[in-house]
């Protein structure tokens, strides 16, 4: 199986290691990531489109573009990327119009959308059940000892409408990945909370979600090794809120973030040492310690 990999912007430059994590991943199930040369930025999902969406449609359409003109269907790894491209599809597959329109734009530069591409995150495609089985196949190193939360985000199943993917409210998908690696995954009343990294305006409202987050997670009656998130911008607003908001309250928190890629490479039988687990706030060195003893 063949995609091209849409890298987005955060991950390349800030936090290569998830990069590495899963292109390691990808490696191991035989799937073929192809760079998209001469993307751009997906572009971002918020502040973009509020500004001007002919403007966000364009930028997007323009990247759908490049994975049609290789005659792929894209892959990401950031949950802001697939929604912004996602949606983009959605709106020009369902207005014939507005797609005419883009094109009118996209014609100045020497590109033309046609529809035909999808766009997948790689939660998407590994929940699937034939994935899931040959993930259970593949896995070297199971996860048993890890009691692991999970947390969604905003951008990787809502809006439910374009989105498609997962139930909006009770979703299972990262979850069932984890359980493929033999992994316990905890139940707790904050799951699909937002992280408030979006909410830059105002440093506390995203200060509070992640205290209220953490907090109920180290209450919890079986200790957390660790967060799983899919997007970049949970991940760093977890692992850097964290040590902010225990500084500011004193309360005892430390429970490290980490990305589903690196957690699948590990089971997956990637080795510690090729994986850059402490490059973040919070180290997670109980659970490392937990896979190595």
């Amino acid at each position: 199986m063949e995609f091209a990999l849409f890298l987005g912007c955060t991950i390349p430059m800030k936090l290569p290691f998830l990069e590495k994590a899963f292109r390691d991943v990808a490696n191991i199930l035989n799937v073929n990531l192809k760079e998209m040369e001469g993307v751009g930025c997906c572009p971002e999902p918020v502040a973009m489109q509020s500004l001007n969406i002919d403007t966000w449609v364009a930028l997007g359409a323009r990247n759908l573009a490049i994975a049609e003109q290789m005659g792929l269907d894209i892959m990401t790894i950031c949950s802001g990327c697939y929604e912004t491209l996602k949606t983009v599809s959605v709106l020009l597959a369902e207005d014939e119009e507005y797609l005419k329109k883009i094109n009118g734009i996209l014609s100045k530069i020497n590109y033309k959308y046609t529809g035909k591409t999808k766009v997948y995150h790689f939660v998407e495609l590994f929940s699937q059940p034939e994935w899931l089985d040959k993930i259970k196949k593949l896995v070297v190193k199971p996860l048993d000892d890890l009691n692991l939360a999970v947390h969604y985000g905003c951008h990787l199943i809502r809006p439910s409408k374009i989105m498609q993917f997962d139930h909006p409210e009770r979703p299972e998908t990262i979850d069932l990945i984890l359980e493929a690696l033999s992994a316990k995954t905890a139940e707790y009343a904050t799951k699909l909370e937002c992280c408030g990294y979006c909410a830059r305006l105002q440093e506390e409202i995203g200060e509070n979600l992640v205290e209220e987050k953490m907090t109920e997670l180290c209450q919890l009656e079986e200790e957390v090794d660790a967060l799983i998130a899919v997007c970049p911008a949970c991940t760093t607003q977890y692992d850097r809120k964290e040590r902010i908001v225990a500084r500011r309250t004193g309360k005892q928190l430390d429970i490290p973030v980490l990305y589903l890629a690196e957690v699948m490479a590990i089971a997956l039988g990637v080795e510690l040492e090729d994986l850059s687990l402490r490059s973040r706030s919070v180290k997670p060195d109980k659970l490392i310690n937990k896979l190595t003893t």
